[in-house]
């Protein structure tokens, strides 16, 4: 049997069942059900039989709550992510060129070794990113777009106009491995687990997800126009030629203190008004952290 799951709360923009049909064209016997209609994550797994296969549609965003809500359990069947959202980043990195041509991927090896972030005193397992600072920003502004009705949102042309306009840059403190750096007027400083975040840039464009360590990039002692300038090359990861304004770190444990709050989104989850945010390279999906 393969369990097919799906988001119908997602805002990809796409078809829904069409991607539920593709994804049982690749199997014999299917079951699809709503993430919704499942009350206990943990329990609906172990009625799994060893052979049957899950196969979860969504992007980074379904995919982060749904592993949230395994935490401590250990995935035994076949795991595989139809791509189904948004930026994709997670498929983006693990893919690499054969990105575009693939839709439904067994990622088992890659759910088995996870950092944790710390926000607000609780503990969030994380696949891709941590954004903080206006990345974090530019997805509580689009989550506000959505409330009101907006159904399709450049996150590019969005982060533009905040940097242009509403968004102020303040200090940040960074400490890795217990070394600690003082950051003048931060724009960003995301904690990367992956390659890619905000649908293709590279934020840390030395990190890999199988490595010991996460990476930090600190964006900082820029005006508006300058930060500007830097913005279109994360994309190709040309940003850190940028030396005296742009700084990439990298180590087991990564704590970002602003000296105002800002919003956070990890891997694309928000959470508002926060301080500061600490994140360690954790050993593993099928150890439990620490509780709610």
């Amino acid at each position: 049997m393969v369990h097919i799951l799906y988001n119908p709360n997602s805002n990809c923009g796409c078809d829904t069942q069409a991607m539920i049909n593709d994804a049982k064209a690749n199997f014999t016997k299917c079951e699809v059900k709503s993430l919704l209609d499942i009350a206990d994550l943990k329990a609906y797994f172990e009625t799994f039989s060893i052979d049957d296969e899950v196969v979860l549609i969504g992007g980074d965003g379904t995919l982060n709550v749904v592993l949230n809500n395994l935490r401590g359990y250990d995935i035994k069947n076949k795991f595989y992510l139809y791509k189904g959202g948004t930026g994709n980043d997670f498929l983006r990195d693990i893919c690499g060129t054969s990105f575009e041509n693939e839709n439904l991927v067994q990622i088992n090896e890659y759910i088995g070794n996870l950092p944790v972030v710390t926000v607000n005193g609780k503990e969030y397992l994380f696949v891709d990113n941590v954004g903080y600072g206006i990345d974090g920003k530019v997805c509580t502004a689009a989550e506000d777009l959505k409330a009101k009705g907006k159904q399709k949102i450049n996150y590019t042309t969005l982060a533009i106009k905040l940097l242009l306009t509403s968004y102020k840059p303040n200090g940040a403190t960074v400490t890795v491995d217990g070394k600690t750096e003082k950051f003048d007027r931060v724009w960003m400083a995301p904690v990367m687990n992956g390659l890619y975040y905000g649908g293709g840039m590279m934020p840390c464009p030395k990190q890999d997800r199988k490595s010991d360590f996460i990476s930090c990039c600190v964006v900082h002692s820029t005006n508006a126009l300058q930060t500007l300038i830097i913005f279109p090359s994360i994309f190709k990861g040309e940003h850190v030629k940028y030396e005296s304004k742009v700084r990439t770190l990298k180590g087991k444990e990564i704590k970002v203190v602003f000296d105002k709050p800002q919003d956070v989104q990890i891997d694309g989850e928000t959470i508002r008004g926060v301080t500061e945010i600490s994140a360690v390279k954790y050993a593993s999906l099928r150890k439990t952290v620490k509780a709610d």
